[in-house]
């Protein structure tokens, strides 16, 4: 009887054992991306053919709404050189196009290992169109928008509350693209808010901690952009990847305290006397001239101490490593 019963359990342990990794496995199969690996030979797996005919069908969509988009991920322009740009004028004609998957590796650079891509734009250079939303829609992509407010009238007591987007996430086969918004700013930059989730948002549309933009806000230098070729499909990028790349990593915004300033300005008003004008004039014009010869030699900086700081700026301020031009 008793060996009855070890068999018994026994037997019941090995189906509650292959039960369990059933369920590992379909979980496996439904929630882990394989394709997102190269096979030996370098060559285009069936993920990889998909991603690439994802963001086709994605910057086809794009161009047909006059959205100018250039790629800013960070993976992917990692890999770029100047060697590996083939700048051209126009689109390549229309015999012209990927090779077939026995000729080589396909998706070298828009292929990173990764199910989310990051492409910006300048959002003066496009009007918002509801129309491109619900085309991305009936072509099976998911949509999710992020907005906030305007911070360019926060130092404006009677204009504010006016929201605007900053990301678009969009979902299609388990990847995810994502479109970043940059907004010019008095000094002379691009600006692109923070994405935060509100309450009650599908925290599983995307993996959000492989978002290389949103965890917060940044500014940037307006960037010269090319029209290359990537994997077959026309794409934009930055002239001078490593500098984007560079202020990408410290391109963290802080935006001025407008209220605290307006409040320090009804205890000391400005003084508007013509020494002080003078003063403020030359103590700008040294800060401009400084900064253009530290750029110039690539030497980050940042303002530590003196009068400057202690001064409510006129406008936002700006991450200190990313100074005003």
């Amino acid at each position: 009887m008793p060996r009855v019963k070890r068999t018994l359990v026994l037997t019941v342990l090995i189906a509650c054992s292959c039960a369990v990794l059933l369920l590992q496995l379909r979980f496996l199969r439904r929630h882990v991306h394989k394709p997102h690996i190269l096979n030996p030979a370098g060559q285009l797996t069936t993920g990889h053919g998909q991603w690439q005919q994802t963001l086709k069908k994605f910057l086809e969509l794009a161009q047909r709404h006059r959205m100018p988009l250039f790629l800013a991920d960070v993976a992917t322009l990692s890999h770029l050189t100047q060697d590996a740009l083939q700048q051209h004028q126009g689109p390549p004609p229309p015999h012209q196009g990927p090779p077939p998957p026995h000729q080589g590796p396909l998706c070298s650079f828009l292929c990173s290992g990764r199910p989310v891509a990051a492409f910006a734009l300048q959002a003066s250079r496009w009007k918002y169109d509801a129309g491109f939303l619900l085309a991305a829609e009936q072509r099976g992509f998911e949509l999710m928008e992020f907005r906030g407010e305007d911070p360019r009238l926060a130092s404006f007591d009677s204009l504010s509350g006016e929201e605007i987007p900053l990301h678009f996430l969009f979902r299609l086969h388990g990847f995810v693209i994502q479109v970043v918004f940059l907004y010019e700013r008095s000094g002379n930059y691009l600006w692109h808010g923070a994405l935060r989730l509100k309450a009650g948002a599908d925290r599983s549309f995307a993996p959000f901690t492989l978002l290389d933009y949103g965890r917060h806000a940044g500014a940037y230098d307006r960037p010269e952009l090319v029209l290359t070729v990537l994997d077959g499909l026309d794409v934009r990028v930055p002239r001078n990847v490593s500098h984007f790349l560079a202020q990408q990593r410290h391109a963290h915004f802080l935006e001025c305290r407008y209220r605290e300033a307006r409040g320090f300005l009804q205890l000391y008003p400005d003084d508007a006397s013509p020494p002080a004008l003078e003063f403020r004039r030359k103590a700008k014009a040294l800060l401009h001239l400084a900064a253009r010869a530290l750029a110039r030699i690539h030497v980050p900086f940042w303002i530590s101490s003196g009068t400057c700081l202690g001064e409510p700026p006129p406008s936002p301020c700006r991450h200190p490593m990313t100074p005003d031009p």
